[in-house]
Formats: structure tokens, C-alpha cells, sequence
């Protein structure tokens, strides 16, 4: 029996049950901090309504009605491959969307980018899932698609094999031999560099990213639920960096780097470390996650600078190389274009209702 109701403080324990049978028999799953959960729905809640549909069973659904602007959002979603139970839980979700007079609907999306957003397409690459990478079932695409959402935008991530390691550096030879010669300071991202520019970095990541489809800002207590001295720790301190402009000593671009710690099987509750696990790791892949330029300082090459310093250590380091979840039409990808690589794609979609 599917039911509608109101978040009002409390999730049902169902809400997190049902997770685990949809990845049990796939090669990665969908791992959720249950307390974490529960204070971001508190959270946002204060700028939300907050819509819950579910059978308790085999589907959950959330409705997020922004307080403000005329989108509608649906996310948290879980499902078995079951398209009629899906249609009862979205055709809910599209009277109540038309009932607060939105004209579309996004998702997935779990309140916000900083959150887990996207659908990841397809069957999964050889890499199965890196950390925080958008991970689900491949039929959810397919429902989707018979219910009449469309892509709105597409990301995807871009793996390096070894063997094409050496065609990277001489592809970008000219930005490594210009690194040392740009009016920037490169800051290293070590645990210490991460506490001591704790605000500025939170600064910084609204900037960079602030512009992107879907964005919205987050308070700063959200923000270190994800972004904290634990991600610190985990970063690549070699590859992960801040560029400082050296005229204005402002903080210009910034790159988040960190291995991929996935074949260590580590419980959701440990937390890795570049220190303690990267030496563990028998093959050596690294993760440029999140790497942007601040607006005021673009059209300076400087994405493929921050690229350039990232391989100054990495023939040391690592043996391939993720570029991990960019948006189709950024200029990041162009890092790549010129590169064989294995392709992931993932999308986030849209569909427009009638009041």
C-alpha cells in the first residue's frame, strides 16, 4: 500500500531498510549514514516542505517543494524494477507539484549538489564505484524515461589507463614547463592547510561552483558534515591544492584530489586516510574530484594548471587516473578530449508539468 505523508521530524525505519535488498546483488552499493540522513532532512526543512512516498517495501520517494522559486525536486529515490508502483508514487508526486503551481520537476537530487544528485547511466565501468560516485540500479534510467522525464544535464568521469599515462604528459608539456612561472602560490592541501583556511575554503567552494545547474548554497553546518577534517584527511596532500593569486593573495582555484580507497572494503563508519591507507593500496588510482577556477580569475588556463601541478607527483604516486563526474559542457572535460579513456555517464532530469 503506498502512502503519501509530510515530513515532520521523523523518518520511518523503513526508510533505510529498503536500501540494502536493491544493491545486494551488485558490485557496489549505496551506503548511508543514518544519523547524517536524519539531520540533513532537519536541516532543510526549514527552507522545504517536505513530501514522503512509500510502500515501506520496495520504493521510496521524496518530494522537496522549495519555499522559494518555482522548481519542485524528487530525490532519495529507491525503487525495485516495478514501473507501475512507480507510476503511482510519481503521478502523487506530479499532483502535488501542480497543486503548489511548479513548473517542473528535478531530480534525483537530495536537496542539494553538495548531497547525492545524478543518476549514473548504463552498466557500471570497470572501476565499479569510486567514493561519493552516483550509483544505482540500471533500470532506473529506463523508468524514468517511460515516465516522461528527460535529461536535463549530463556529467560523466573519465578514466586513464596506465598505458596512456605517457600521452598525458606529452600532450600538456607546455603547461607543465609555464607551472612555475604563473603569478599564483600553489598551497598544498595537507590536514594542518585544511583547519587553518577552514572558511576560506568554504568560500571558495561557493564560488567555483556557485553557478552550476541545480546549485544552491548550504550553510556552513552542512557543509562540514561532508567537507570536514576526515575529507582532510583523506586528500591526496601531494596532488590536492590551492592556487593564491600573488598580487591580491586571494585564493583562486582549488583542486580535491584523493586515491581511490574503494578496494580496501573499509565499513561505512571508518573514515580513510591518506597517511594510514594509500601505502595499503596495491593499485594506485587517483581521484581529481573536485577542481574549479573562481570566476574572477578564468580564461587563464588555469584548469589545465591545476591539472599540470597534480602530475608533477603523480608517475610517483599513481598508476591511472579518474577525472571524476564533470559536466558534459564544462571546460574540464577538455583536459581528456584529446586522450583514449573509459567513459562514465550520468544525468540528472527534468520534466515539466502542467498546473
Amino acid at each position: 500500500m503506498l502512502e503519501r505523508f509530510h515530513y515532520t521530524g521523523t523518518l520511518p525505519e523503513s526508510f533505510f531498510t529498503l536500501v540494502p535488498p536493491r544493491y545486494a546483488k551488485l558490485p557496489y552499493k549505496q551506503q548511508e549514514d543514518t544519523a547524517a540522513v536524519q539531520r540533513l532532512f532537519e536541516l532543510e526543512s526549514e527552507r522545504n516542505e517536505i513530501i514522503l512516498y512509500t510502500d515501506h517495501q520496495q520504493l521510496r520517494l521524496v518530494g522537496i517543494f522549495p519555499h522559494d522559486g518555482r522548481e519542485a525536486h524528487f530525490g532519495f529515490w529507491e525503487t525495485t524494477d516495478n514501473l507501475p508502483l512507480n507510476k503511482q508514487a510519481f503521478a502523487l508526486l506530479q499532483a502535488d507539484v501542480a497543486e503548489r503551481d511548479r513548473i517542473n520537476i528535478t531530480g534525483p537530487l537530495d536537496f542539494n549538489t553538495f548531497q547525492r544528485y545524478r543518476l549514473r547511466l548504463g552498466e557500471a565501468p570497470s572501476w565499479g564505484a569510486f567514493d561519493r560516485e552516483p550509483v544505482n540500479p540500471s533500470y532506473y534510467g529506463a523508468i524514468l524515461a517511460q515516465l516522461g522525464y528527460e535529461q536535463k544535464s549530463t556529467f560523466e568521469s573519465r578514466r586513464i589507463c596506465k598505458e596512456d599515462i605517457p600521452a598525458v604528459y606529452s600532450d600538456k608539456k607546455l603547461f607543465l614547463d609555464e607551472l612555475k612561472k604563473i603569478p599564483y602560490d600553489f598551497v598544498p592541501l595537507t590536514p594542518e592547510v585544511w583547519q587553518q583556511y577552514a572558511t576560506e575554503i568554504f568560500e571558495l567552494v561557493h564560488h567555483v561552483f556557485g553557478s552550476n545547474p541545480a546549485y544552491k548554497p548550504v550553510s556552513r553546518e552542512q557543509f562540514n558534515m561532508l567537507y570536514n577534517d576526515k575529507f582532510a584527511q583523506k586528500l591526496c596532500p601531494r596532488s590536492s591544492v590551492l592556487f593564491r593569486h600573488k598580487a591580491s593573495g586571494r585564493f583562486a582555484a582549488m583542486s580535491f584530489c584523493h586515491p581511490n580507497y574503494q578496494p580496501l572494503r573499509l565499513p561505512a563508519s571508518v573514515s580513510p586516510s591518506f597517511a594510514q591507507d594509500y601505502p595499503r593500496l596495491k593499485h594506485k588510482v587517483l581521484l581529481a574530484k573536485s577542481v574549479g577556477v573562481h570566476p574572477d580569475f578564468r580564461g587563464q588556463g588555469l584548469m589545465n594548471y591545476l591539472g599540470a601541478y597534480g602530475m608533477l607527483c603523480f608517475q610517483e604516486l599513481y598508476e591511472e587516473v579518474i577525472f571524476c563526474l564533470m559536466r558534459s559542457d564544462n571546460y574540464s572535460t577538455h583536459f581528456t578530449d584529446m586522450l583514449p579513456y573509459e567513459l562514465a555517464r550520468y544525468a540528472l532530469f527534468e520534466k515539466r508539468v502542467s498546473a
